[in-house]
């Protein structure tokens, strides 16, 4: 995880880095379907390579794709913008990642930077074209909701035995109209988390071990978190317009962050019985695929605040 001049023997690894980026971004677009799943994995030859030939080759490897990308596509739009933030997060992954950082540091840094990278391209493109920021947007909501309006109109079509109620599906779009900015959010955590665990197993294949990122089944959210989740559950009773969407997709992101801690609890306990893999793989795609258990691995991420589950600080003490 050193250098910060490029070498000739890094060049390689610089091709290799956009070759991978430039594949998944051609499955994105050729399969959508898989697509779906590989804009997930596209921050992860940025910081790979970011960590393996230093700050330069990362850049040259995230600006180049990019290049192609707007090359490609012969434009400039949200797509580009979109792709364009991934890899900008593969880049400040590796950048916050080099420097030992807690996790939660990591990941917090990580988001605001591509926020901060994000917003400045806006209003830059919104100085230099007609089309201001909040039209942008504007059209993308708009859009999203609807996508969402016929997605549930199409549901509705297909189970007809269901009698589901018109005004009951209009609540329902609104509704996820307007949870959309938690529900980016939290999509945006998960595809961080998951390449933080994949950098963390091929820089083990390397023989590193990066302390900061190692013990993530230890991970626990900070205790002060709780307060916000029940004054944010108090307000979701109050109907305040703007404030109570603001306190409903807080709630939904904070339940997330709880999320995590309960799968960082069943990691642990996993690991401390000696569980083997296909227990494991079944309990966790049972945990995608079923609701309940997505609720009970966050009540048990919720309730570790006051009941350890881990008895980490017991560990601690003996040690």
């Amino acid at each position: 995880m050193t250098g910060t001049i490029i070498q000739p023997t890094a060049i390689k690894d610089i091709l290799t880095g956009i070759f991978l980026c430039i594949l998944i971004i051609s499955i994105i677009y050729i399969m959508p379907l898989i697509g779906v799943f590989a804009w997930m994995f596209l921050p992860l030859p940025v910081l790979f390579y970011r960590l393996k030939s230093g700050r330069k080759g990362g850049a040259i490897i995230m600006v180049a794709s990019l290049a192609v990308l707007i090359i490609s596509t012969s434009n400039f739009a949200l797509n580009t913008l979109y792709f364009g933030s991934l890899l900008l997060t593969g880049f400040f992954l590796g950048d916050f990642i080099e420097q030992h950082l807690r996790v939660e540091k990591i990941i917090l840094y990580t988001g605001l930077a591509v926020l901060t990278a994000c917003m400045t391209v806006l209003f830059l493109y919104s100085l230099t074209f007609t089309q201001g920021i909040d039209q942008l947007i504007s059209n993308y909501i708009t859009r999203y909701q609807a996508l969402s309006t016929q997605l549930f109109s199409h549901s509705a079509e297909l189970y007809p035995e269901m009698k589901i109620d018109k005004q009951m599906l209009a609540k329902a779009s609104s509704l996820l109209v307007s949870a959309f900015p938690s529900i980016f959010i939290n999509s945006y955590l998960t595809m961080i988390w998951l390449n933080i665990l994949l950098i963390k197993r091929l820089l083990k294949t390397k023989g590193i071990i990066v302390k900061s990122i190692e013990n993530l089944d230890h991970w626990k959210a900070p205790e002060y978190l709780v307060f916000g989740v029940i004054g944010l559950s108090v307000l979701m009773f109050f109907p305040m317009g703007v404030l109570t969407i603001f306190a409903l997709n807080s709630l939904i992101i904070l339940m997330f962050v709880y999320f995590f801690q309960g799968i960082a609890i069943v990691s642990f306990l996993f690991t401390k019985k000696s569980s083997p893999f296909a227990l494991r793989s079944f309990f966790y795609i049972l945990i995608a695929i079923q609701p309940l258990f997505m609720f009970l691995v966050i009540g048990l991420g919720l309730f570790d605040t006051w009941f350890n589950f881990r008895k980490l600080d017991t560990a601690c003490k003996k040690k």
